[in-house]
């Protein structure tokens, strides 16, 4: 198990308080269990999922679990809520890893463009529609299905992308370049 340097420590906290902030934003813009009692069509926090895979791996997990548990109620027991936020941790993650691989997605991030970005960012969001769907159904909350699947998607896909987006303005309108 590699260890975790005491930068990446801080890094990890910061996407913790990060996701948090933009749950409850999310939340106040759109509602975070608005679609088949726990979806969002705008759910922000999706590109902190993303994000931490692309800085930090799968170091990110731990971050994203213990956000996920600042987060997650939906009247659920404290078990049941550990079942979904390890679950919510690890399905983008995976996905995001997964579709990196599918398109070549080198791990120091030198070769990321807006295709592959776009390719991380749909397996991200496939990969925490399915790994919480399951979850959800594993902890009794009735089966959204394919319809809530397909609103997990769509709100973490949109939530990611509003974000990469206001990223893209604020970087534009300061002057700031990314690439020479």
């Amino acid at each position: 198990m590699p260890v975790v340097a005491p930068a990446q420590v801080g890094k990890l906290a910061a996407l913790t308080i990060l996701y948090v902030a933009l749950y409850r934003l999310s939340d106040q813009l759109a509602g975070n269990e608005r679609f088949g009692l726990a979806a969002s069509i705008l759910f922000l926090p999706a590109f902190v999922r993303l994000l931490g895979y692309l800085v930090a791996g799968f170091q990110a997990v731990p971050a994203l679990f213990v956000a996920a548990l600042f987060c997650v109620d939906l009247g659920l027991t404290m078990p049941d809520r550990v079942t979904v936020a390890a679950f919510l941790a690890v399905g983008g993650p995976l996905g995001a890893h997964f579709a990196g691989q599918l398109c070549g997605l080198e791990r120091g991030l030198g070769n990321l463009s807006p295709l592959r970005l776009l390719a991380a960012s749909l397996g991200c969001a496939a990969g925490n529609a399915l790994f919480y769907e399951t979850a959800l159904v594993l902890v009794g909350i009735p089966d959204g299905g394919l319809v809530r699947i397909l609103a997990i998607l769509a709100g973490d896909t949109l939530g990611t992308w509003v974000i990469i987006y206001l990223i893209k303005i604020a970087l534009t309108v300061s002057g700031t370049r990314l690439r020479s």
